[in-house]
């Protein structure tokens, strides 16, 4: 759940330290960070007071007789383009650009503007708080062009050009305006509970590699019982008020330390290290922090002393040619439980979807968290003050609210200082760089519409289809199953089934469905007058593999199970073979699978042999008719603007079944 309320004991303010934790980071720390503290080769400022040096800004430099490179962007360019803390050396070959890029969402934006100013090879070093995180050399000669990332750990990282730099980033206040949502599902006599902040905030960036936080906390809504590990939460009260500092030990290390008030009405201080490995494709990351509560109650602040100690030790891969990385940490929490913190995640442009479990003590916790971005995509980065929304708003769900699993929020992540810059992101990217430096190609002819099944997979009417959503692709949809031939409380209850499902890597799909069951108490006593549920509900997760892609008469073959986690009241495992074809301009699908009892389940929506056919005289239509194993059904598929989608079904060739959904490719 998002909302994860109490602790492991609610009595306490003061969670004991579990043995271990804080040791085992600092252990892991020294282990992958064994370098000695050495001085930097090259010094870098970030003094705000000062123009640009001359060669910074006078016209690039003529190359050397030797070389045909073509002259270079100067300090003007950069300034051209939106970017703070900019310098420039155009006389070193190839040339180095190092600034500070507040303003596009991705680095490959800032690239591919530096090329389309001046073609060429160059090193565009990334100022990250004005400190130079990254140098990433960019030759367009080859083909595709590379993109070669160095960090100031690695021995081989080139340095940003010395002196000043221009357009410093200290020159601004950021004004950011977060809403904070929370919510609970399932509560045993209140299906579902919400809570509503608003959080303005103020961040300054006062001297290189450091951030300073103000927030506070406008309660707007909150329908949650008292909550004794955050009794203030209907008060007016701070929020993130801290100081953060990065630094870079050369060929050593990023360290990261913070002091203040964090989330989760924890304060205190934190410190951790990350060193990025082989060119970046792995990041070794450890944490230390030092907290005691605090609450800020009408009758004045309380709080504990500074005593509780959490930690973490972990490794993230960079998945090649995804932008997506797998996740594993080995935590003392917050609240003195102890695990195993495990997370895949991938990024479809500026969305970004994770699937996280939780090992600890004896609960096992599965997750999953969509990032969405902000409007406005591109943001302006000048002026004293500048006032925005956040970039991101992320939105999770766990399968349990019992509060464990859970790190100290609002401090320094080396993680995300250094988002977006592995060799994997970069190179997933290249279509951002690609757009800004050549004209876009003609778009082709639009591919096949996927439909979506009433069980929220790509599919028929029940039935799959032996492929799988386009890697990228994300639906949302809504079905609704009369209680005739509903699969759970037949001839009781309506089935009304609300679906998130993704395209997540090629060869796989996956999907969260949340089912309601009006009229169903699921067992609830409904003489409670506490009692305020009118509906069952019931969440599953269900996933494809496609094993082969169906093209023309070559047959495609996948392997899938729906509700594999959940109740398993919605249960199906099965193999599914189909083609497609186009016959007399006439788009068609032909798909036959069987269904076998992999899982014991309260029932099985396929169980057995099924089939379906599809023709779509137009390329927006689509009418199937199908065997699920049970009954014959007929259906018919309509696709909207904007990708909406409409569907209708005859089940048993008799009762009405409708839905509608959403797609889009990300």
């Amino acid at each position: 759940m998002s909302l994860l309320k109490g602790p492991l004991n609610p009595s306490s303010r003061r969670p004991r330290w579990a043995p271990g934790g804080p040791r085992l980071a600092a252990l892991l720390a020294i282990a992958l960070f064994p370098c000695g503290f050495a001085a930097p080769a090259t010094a870098q400022t970030a003094d705000s007071t000062v123009a640009p040096a001359p060669a910074t800004t006078a016209a690039p430099a003529t190359p050397p007789a030797t070389s045909a490179a073509p002259a270079r962007p100067a300090f003007e360019t950069l300034d051209a383009i939106g970017l703070e803390n900019i310098s420039v050396d155009t006389a070193s070959v190839p040339p180095r650009f190092g600034y500070e890029n507040r303003r596009y969402r991705h680095p490959m934006d800032v690239l591919g503007e530096i090329e389309r100013a001046a073609p060429g090879p160059f090193v565009g070093i990334e100022r990250r708080l004005g400190l130079a995180t990254a140098s990433i050399a960019v030759d367009p000669r080859n083909a595709p062009v590379s993109f070669r990332v160095r960090f100031p750990s690695d021995a081989d990282f080139t340095p940003p050009p010395p002196g000043p730099v221009a357009e410093s980033s200290r020159h601004g206040v950021y004004f950011l305006v977060r809403p904070l949502f929370s919510y609970e599902l399932g509560h045993i006599n209140v299906p579902v509970q919400f809570r509503y902040q608003a959080e303005p905030i103020l961040r300054y960036n006062p001297w290189p590699g450091a951030r300073m936080t103000a927030s506070v906390v406008l309660p707007l809504y909150n329908d949650f019982d008292f909550d004794p590990v955050h009794p203030d939460v209907d008060e007016v009260r701070p929020g993130i008020v801290s100081l953060e500092q990065f630094m870079w030990v050369p060929r050593g290390a990023l360290l990261s330390g913070t002091a203040g008030l964090f989330g989760d009405n924890r304060y205190g201080g934190s410190f951790g290290a990350a060193r990025p490995l082989l060119g970046g494709r792995v990041l070794a990351d450890a944490q230390v922090d030092l907290t005691g509560f605090v609450a800020f109650e009408p009758d004045g602040v309380s709080a504990s002393d500074l005593n509780h100690w959490s930690s973490f030790g972990g490794l993230t891969w960079y998945v090649p040619r995804l932008d997506a990385a797998v996740r594993v940490r080995y935590a003392q929490f917050l609240y003195g439980d102890h695990g195993l913190h495990t997370e895949f995640r991938r990024s479809f442009g500026d969305f970004e979807y994770a699937l996280f479990l939780i090992n600890s003590r004896d609960f096992r916790v599965e997750g999953i968290r969509l990032t969405l971005p902000v409007w406005p995509l591109t943001r302006p980065a000048r002026g004293p003050v500048r006032v925005y929304p956040i970039e991101r708003f992320p939105i999770s769900y766990r399968t349990d609210a019992t509060p464990v699993g859970l790190f100290v929020g609002g401090v320094a992540s080396r993680e995300t200082y250094l988002e977006q810059l592995s060799p994997a992101a970069l190179g997933a990217n290249r279509f951002r760089y690609e757009r800004r430096v050549n004209p876009p190609e003609p778009a082709g002819p639009p591919p096949p519409i996927e439909w979506m099944n009433s069980s929220g997979m790509s599919g028929f009417v029940f039935t799959p289809w032996a492929n799988v959503l386009r890697e990228g692709t994300i639906s949302v949809d809504y079905t609704h199953v009369p209680k005739q031939w509903s699969f759970d409380h037949r001839n009781e209850s309506d089935n009304e089934a609300n679906s998130l499902t993704i395209g997540l890597l090629p060869r796989i799909e996956v999907s969260l469905r949340f089912t309601r069951l009006p009229g169903v108490h699921g067992g609830i006593d409904v003489e409670d007058p506490d009692n305020v549920i009118t509906t069952d509900t019931d969440h599953m997760a269900s996933g494809r593999l496609a094993l082969l892609i169906p093209r023309g008469w070559r047959p495609g073959l996948a392997i899938g199970a729906e509700d594999v986690e959940g109740t398993r009241r919605f249960n199906s495992s099965y193999i599914v073979s189909g083609v497609e074809h186009e016959i007399k301009y006439v788009q068609t699908r032909f798909s036959v699978g069987y269904a076998p009892r992999v899982f014991r389940a309260t029932r099985h929506v396929l169980d057995g042999g099924f089939g379906a056919a599809e023709v779509s005289p137009w390329r927006a239509v689509a009418a199937r008719l199908e065997y699920d194993s049970e009954k014959w059904n007929v259906g018919i598929g309509a696709a909207l603007p904007y990708g909406l989608r409409f569907r209708a079904a005859a089940l048993n060739l008799e009762t009405l079944s409708v839905g509608v959904g959403w797609t889009h490719k990300l």
